[in-house]
């Protein structure tokens, strides 16, 4: 969760992950730096599932649901 730390999260030359695009509950467009391309998480009925691995257990899906849980928790995801 190094990104939540970063003082620059859109920087992919610190940030392993980059937040693209987030909506709580539903999507969340992130950017992998190891694997140089976009990542889609989408959620359904509050199961999220990444679309590029193919699996609902990966890091981008446990990235997602802190994502979620912040967003629920403060109402913001960046600061």
């Amino acid at each position: 969760m190094h990104w939540l730390g970063s003082d620059d999260k859109t920087s992919t030359s610190k940030n392993p992950i980059i937040l693209k695009q987030f909506e709580c509950n539903k999507r969340a467009v992130l950017y992998d730096n190891t694997l140089d391309k976009d990542v889609i998480v989408e959620t359904h009925q509050g199961v999220p599932f990444c679309k590029t691995c193919n699996t609902d257990d990966c890091g981008h899906v446990g990235f997602t649901i802190l994502l979620d849980q912040k967003y629920e928790n403060e109402g913001f995801i960046l600061d």
